[in-house]
């Protein structure tokens, strides 16, 4: 059986769809309210209970002239052969501007195609896909 395609006609892995299942966990058993460091832990733990590969605290770099001026960390590297992509947690009552800029970020500087952005503060839980298309540069 095929994945659904989104609404803008993405087909995304059955890999999405697990991690997504996890997040619902973790949430479904922690509830609301928790520190974002609180979710992530049990994300971890959730993801490997799956065998869903993550590595986390992963750094991107932001380069100025070729050069290294600083780097960020994205929450969550999840590594699948070719279903690669990152995961940025939150735990607020709703997911900001600064949030979705922060994952834009990291999918065109780190070179990833996919990002979702899960905010365990929201119920149910809020779920933000990010595809970044080469060729369709946005700026950043």
């Amino acid at each position: 059986m095929s994945n659904p395609l989104s609404h803008k006609g993405y087909d995304f892995s059955q890999l999405t769809y697990e991690v997504i299942g996890a997040c619902q966990d973790v949430q479904r058993q922690l509830g609301l309210h928790c520190m974002e460091v609180d979710y992530q832990r049990a994300l971890a733990i959730a993801l490997a209970k799956r065998g869903i590969s993550a590595r986390r605290e992963v750094e991107i770099p932001l380069t100025y002239e070729g050069v290294v001026i600083t780097k960020r960390r994205v929450d969550f590297l999840i590594e699948a052969g070719e279903d690669t992509f990152i995961i940025e947690t939150k735990a607020a009552s709703v997911i900001k501007p600064e949030d979705i800029e922060q994952c834009l970020l990291y999918l065109h500087k780190g070179g990833y195609k996919l990002c979702l952005l899960v905010n365990f503060g929201e119920k149910p839980l809020k779920v933000r896909r990010f595809v970044h298309t080469p060729g369709k540069d946005t700026g950043l």
